[in-house]
């Protein structure tokens, strides 16, 4: 007499496996794309309840970080938020730029002297196209 198995059937696995593999690979695209999917879907899900205006009324407006500072102290480089010792001389104020991450390079400007005369091979390889099209 056969006995039935007990627990999960394979089916349910695989299905739950299918799901948790979907959920990952979600996640890996949006962070290949430097999206969030999961936290635009919970935006999109406070919006249709109304607790968007809870959550912006709860949280307090955030005020402006003060300006960091470098200074050398026994010849270590340290960074801070508040002003250095003594006056030190070594005292820099560091500018503190928003970025998106990694970008592209931009593209450098053509150089002046390659938009001149074509030189003499350019124009032999010219020559050369205008013969093999007539």
């Amino acid at each position: 007499m056969m006995q039935r198995q007990r627990g999960l059937s394979l089916i349910a696995v695989a299905l739950l496996m299918g799901g948790l593999a979907a959920a990952v690979m979600a996640a890996l695209f949006s962070m290949r794309h430097e999206r969030n999917l999961f936290a635009e879907g919970a935006d999109k899900l406070m919006r249709k309840s109304g607790a968007e205006a809870v959550v912006k009324q709860a949280a307090p407006a955030a005020a402006p970080a003060a300006p960091l500072r470098r200074c050398v102290i026994d010849g270590r480089t340290v960074v801070s938020n508040t002003e250095c010792k003594d006056g030190n001389p070594t005292s820099k104020t560091i500018q503190v730029r928003e970025t998106r991450g990694i970008e592209a390079p931009r593209v450098p400007k053509p150089d002046p002297a390659e938009s001149g005369a074509p030189s003499l091979r350019e124009k032999m390889i010219n020559q050369g196209v205008e013969k093999a099209t007539r």
